[in-house]
């Protein structure tokens, strides 16, 4: 997909864009050059053509993700070359990094998640040492990460932002985590591309037609949302012809238009149609209904105690205790009863006594009747009043089904309202009466409400019906301007969408071609190959990078999942060969690349192309590898490379410190420990001569074999012997003197200097001896000189 592209104008600076406006037509052309006078783009010195290119001099670390108080110094030469830093998994290789990556890049936020702040420690100090082989200068990061850079006299400014453009769009340091996003998800290759291209120009107009688009568009809204009032007031007055007119000349009438409807506004009624005969809203009362259940109970109640004839009976004794009849006095005076003329049971008293009690019966009575009425009387206001024929009409053009039924129980309740007045009912039926009016006030209030918001909508679209039109062709006449522009920036946006587009092109041609070519040296030996790598979609949004793989001869399946063929080890691959391209570009200011574990997922062969490549990169660029795996140092060195390697560990208890080690040879590096030892034992003595020599004598025999078998299996990585024959072999060779002819074996093989392992045998023998408890005598720094000599005899092999 990386094709052959015939010479294209590309822009890439404002002069250029503004060059490329003559070819425009007029009102594009005169959009553009407002933009380009208001934009007004000054010339800046850039980072990349100034006093570059920059090596990494130091990286001093303390108080960041898992470096403490005590802080870490890495010491790099500024120039280039490759240096190799190993240590375990969480000594503190990523923590140094990501301090490095978050100095150099001016703060910029970080694409992953870290959890910068040190728990113990929380006084952050980064300083980031860097050189051009002229000058110096330094870029520092304190407590709250605010990045600075800091001048030979300690003042402190923001680094210039040409510097973190520049960084940004070359990346020279990439992190694992960086890393791992593409791995896990290779659709984000098209960022990790698309910042590596130069169209800052470009997509800045672009950035700032869409500000004028948005502007332009906000403006038509108005218009439409203006027109959209004046409809609904319109529709809701009922008149249709203007409707129709309106809808049809759309938001922007033209001239006729527009004057055929302000001349039919004109003839719009003033006023509105009468306002409908609505009932009032009721409502029950619930202290009526409890007073009217109240006084009904004691209806009841003392109507009970009426139910033997109270009143007539009390009339009867009333007159058979009133004076003035002659047959009756005679029967009082006697005691008689007229009754059952029973004589002597006082019956006057008696009847006395009963027409009292039937007397206070009938006066509750009347009182309970009383109190009936009134109450029902007061439940009058409980209940709606008589349904009109209009408002019947009205209800009856509602959709609602259930108005019918509704008109019918309001009817009914009007006439039970009206019976209250002369029939008093039961508490039961009074209460079940009241519930259904209740419930008809609650659908009616609702029926009510819209009714009159149906009204109000047409009065008052009657009533400004005039001011929605005015106010509609104001907003026209306002926004009108803005509208017209947007229709020329959404064509201006288009094209410079394609300037966009061929500059993308044409940049990334070679990049991705480089792409290309860095895959093959990485997976030279795999059936799957990148035969072509492009981006695509659009220049705002879904945009993607498309892979062409083939198996063999065979292409798969282009589309949207097609890298979910890779595998892990082959997404790294592909990771770097996207990275390493964009981080070496020719315009970049930075003679540096720092990477983050970039073997990871890496089969032995796949660390050995890699590292092959590194060499290469070494010619041009200072390489830093931070890494947890020694078979990258120990490819290059079976490459014939001399990289620097430097190895971290933790030491210490209670607060354990990052040690930095120069450890290019391991033989050598356990020689300087003893001889650390032993210039420590002449001021406080460790054991007795004898035990000291033989202490020597043992690490120094270490020291060869180390030194040896690191040689050994980089000689066979040399000669492309397979990793289980150079085990093999190192099995049968346990003896020193073995070992050394082995060494001599493969250095044949290679093509390299053997040593004289005779000359150096009594050495030999001396150490095996100590190992089995047989030290001879001597000054045990005179056996550590002689060690050394054999470690320097058997690194000359290489030159």
């Amino acid at each position: 997909m990386v094709a052959e592209h015939s010479p294209q104008r590309i822009l890439l600076t404002w002069a250029d864009i503004a060059a490329a406006a003559a070819s425009l037509e007029p009102d594009m052309r005169e959009l553009l050059l407002e933009l380009i006078r208001a934009k007004n783009p000054g010339v800046a010195t850039s980072v990349t053509t100034a006093d570059g290119p920059w090596y990494v001099k130091g990286v001093h670390v303390r108080g960041h993700i898992g470096v403490g108080e005590e802080a870490v110094d890495l010491d790099l030469s500024p120039t280039a070359g490759l240096t190799i830093v190993t240590a375990r998994n969480g000594t503190g290789k990523t923590s140094i990094a990501d301090g490095a990556r978050h100095t150099l890049s001016g703060g910029t936020k970080r694409s992953y998640q870290v959890l910068a702040r040190n728990i113990h420690y929380p006084n952050r100090d980064i300083v980031v040492t860097l050189s051009n082989g002229r000058r110096d200068m330094q870029i520092i990061c304190g407590a709250d990460e605010v990045v600075n850079w800091r001048d030979a006299t300690g003042s402190l400014s923001t680094p210039p932002s040409e510097w973190t453009e520049a960084f940004e769009r070359y990346m020279p340091v990439l992190l694992y985590p960086e890393m791992s996003q593409v791995i896990q998800d290779p659709s984000n290759l098209h960022a990790f591309l698309k910042d590596a291209l130069e169209l800052t120009a470009l997509e800045e107009l672009q950035a700032i037609l869409k500000t004028d688009r948005d502007k332009g568009t906000a403006a038509r809204r108005a218009v439409e949302a203006a027109q959209t009032g004046a409809l609904n007031g319109i529709v809701n007055v009922g008149q249709a012809e203007l409707a129709t007119m309106v809808q049809n000349c759309g938001a922007f009438p033209e001239d006729e238009a527009q004057a055929r409807i302000l001349a039919l506004v004109e003839t719009l009624p003033e006023s509105a149609s009468p306002p409908l005969g609505l009932p009032d809203k009721w409502a029950v009362d619930d202290g009526l209904r409890e007073r009217a259940v109240r006084v009904l109970t004691r209806l009841d109640d003392v109507g009970r105690a009426d139910a033997a004839g109270a009143t007539a009976l009390l009339g009867v004794l009333q007159k058979a205790l009133a004076p003035g009849d002659t047959r009756l006095d005679d029967l009082r005076d006697r005691d008689v009863c007229p009754v059952c003329q029973t004589a002597g049971h006082e019956w006057v008293r008696l009847a006395t006594e009963e027409a009292g009690r039937l007397r206070t019966t009938t006066r509750d009575l009347r009182a309970a009747t009383t109190a009936a009425a009134e109450a029902l009387r007061d439940l009058g206001g409980c209940f709606p009043a008589v349904l009109g024929d209009s408002v019947r009409r009205t209800l009856t053009q509602m959709e609602d089904p259930a108005t019918e039924l509704r008109m019918m129980q309001w009817d009914r309740l009007v006439r039970v309202a009206a019976d209250l007045t002369t029939v008093t009912p039961s508490v039961t039926l009074l209460t079940e009466a009241l519930d259904e009016s209740a419930d008809l006030a609650a659908w009616y209030g609702k029926v009510r409400d819209e009714l009159l918001t149906r009204r109000d909508d047409v009065i008052a679209a009657q009533a400004t019906v005039r001011v929605h039109i005015g106010s509609w062709m104001d907003v026209r006449a306002r926004e009108r301007p803005a509208v017209m522009r947007l229709a020329v920036a959404e064509r201006l946006d288009r094209r410079v969408d394609r300037w966009i587009r061929t500059a993308r092109e044409n940049i990334f041609a070679p990049i991705g071609k480089e792409v290309m070519e860095l895959w093959s040296v990485l997976n030279p030996d795999a059936d799957l190959k990148l035969t072509g790598i492009a981006l695509t979609g659009g220049t705002k949004l879904r945009r993607s990078v498309s892979l062409d793989l083939a198996d063999g001869d065979v292409a798969l399946p282009t589309g949207k999942n097609s890298s979910a063929v890779l595998s892990t080890g082959q997404r790294n691959a592909l990771s770097l060969a996207t990275y390493l391209p964009r981080a070496t570009q020719p315009e970049s200011p930075f003679g540096f690349l720092i990477l983050d574990d970039p073997i990871h997922a890496f089969d032995t062969w796949r660390v050995r192309y890699l590292a092959r490549h590194l060499i290469t990169l070494a010619e041009r660029f200072q390489v830093v590898v931070f890494t947890h795996d020694d078979r990258l140092w120990r490819e290059l060195r079976g490459l014939g490379a001399m990289p620097t390697h430097i190895r971290m560990d933790r030491h210490g208890d209670g607060r354990p410190q990052v040690r930095v080690r120069n450890v290019a040879s391991p033989g050598i590096q356990r020689l300087n420990e003893i001889q650390q030892i032993l210039g420590a034992e002449k001021e406080s003595p460790i054991g007795t001569p004898g035990a000291v020599t033989a202490m020597t004598l043992t690490i120094c025999r270490q020291a060869v074999d180390t030194e040896v078998v690191a040689q050994i299996e980089m000689l066979g990585r040399r000669i492309g012997s397979p990793e289980a024959t150079v085990v093999a072999e190192l099995r049968k060779a346990r003896k020193t003197l073995d070992q050394l002819a082995l060494l001599n074996n493969y250095a044949r093989r290679a093509g390299l200097r053997a040593i004289d392992v005779e000359g150096f045998a009594p050495t030999v023998h001396a150490l095996n001896g100590a190992a089995h408890g047989r030290a001879p005598d001597g000054e045990p720094q005179l056996w550590v000189r002689q060690t050394r000599k054999i470690i320097k005899a058997v690194q000359k092999v290489w030159s």
